[in-house]
């Protein structure tokens, strides 16, 4: 498969989806061809023709190409016949790999229950992450208010999925778009999510509520959740949750799941 990268936005720091994309190459999945495209988007095939839209949201900037004649969609979900659901990532998914090849941390030695490290740097972020007392139900919660800063985190990206990969659970809440990195990173740790309702689940093969996450509805409905799950179902759902990103967002399984959609739905 043949990956056109287009320039990258002002915005992106070569992370994520991109890294991603390196790490297709590197590994010899794909051949990807870099300045023959003048437009910020990810293209497979031939540019204008399988779009792969990283981008949280298609409503703001960059919006969406004069021309494309198939999407695959990430974040926000495009209402086109053209479009489908995709995958989604971790924001480092080199160093996320990396710590999952350490080894994964037992229940028993994961001493936080539940966790929640973020911060909110524009007004979309706040009005979806200060909705509820979500600081009263989560052992361990970071939510600094930095409008404007993009840069500067608590932690660094290393001692991030350190304290994610030991914890039990993870609270999801909705970022600038209805997805988040942070998903990705819990199922990747074996951290069972819990997802706020405003969060989007909707991936092209995506998780079951209830074997790969808790839905919540509210901060004063998690500490029942958390009270009500025995070890024996956490083992389950945190089992589910790795195998499901292996099969889905690893690099492995991530270039995979794009080339199969490809593939089944509109090549052959």
């Amino acid at each position: 498969m043949k990956i056109y990268l287009g320039k990258q936005t002002p915005e992106h720091k070569g992370d994520t989806s991109r890294e991603l994309v390196d790490m297709w190459e590197e590994s010899g999945r794909c051949e990807v061809i870099r300045g023959e495209v003048d437009d910020v988007f990810i293209w497979a095939n031939e540019p204008n023709d399988i779009l792969l839209y990283e981008y949280d949201r298609f409503d703001v900037y960059p919006g969406l190409p004069e021309k494309w004649n198939k999407g695959l969609f990430g974040g926000m979900q495009c209402n086109d016949p053209r479009a489908l659901p995709w995958i989604y990532w971790a924001r480092r998914p080199r160093l996320l790999e990396r710590k999952i090849q350490q080894g994964l941390v037992s229940y028993e030695e994961r001493e936080t229950e539940s966790i929640f490290l973020g911060k909110i740097e524009n007004s979309v972020q706040h009005s979806h992450r200060m909705q509820d007392n979500w600081f009263g139900v989560i052992e361990k919660f970071n939510l600094p208010v930095k409008l404007g800063d993009s840069l500067n985190w608590t932690y660094s990206q290393e001692e991030y999925l350190n304290l994610l990969s030991r914890s039990r659970f993870g609270l999801c809440l909705a970022g600038y778009g209805p997805k988040c990195n942070r998903e990705i990173e819990y199922f990747g740790l074996g951290v069972v999510p819990l997802v706020a309702k405003e969060v989007d689940m909707t991936y092209f093969d995506a998780p079951i509520e209830g074997k790969h996450y808790f839905r919540v509805e509210s901060a004063a409905s998690i500490p029942k959740i958390i009270e009500d799950c025995t070890e024996e179902q956490w083992q389950e759902m945190s089992r589910a949750g790795r195998e499901w990103y292996k099969k889905n967002c690893s690099p492995d399984g991530s270039f995979k799941t794009t080339e199969s959609i490809i593939n089944s739905r509109w090549i052959n």
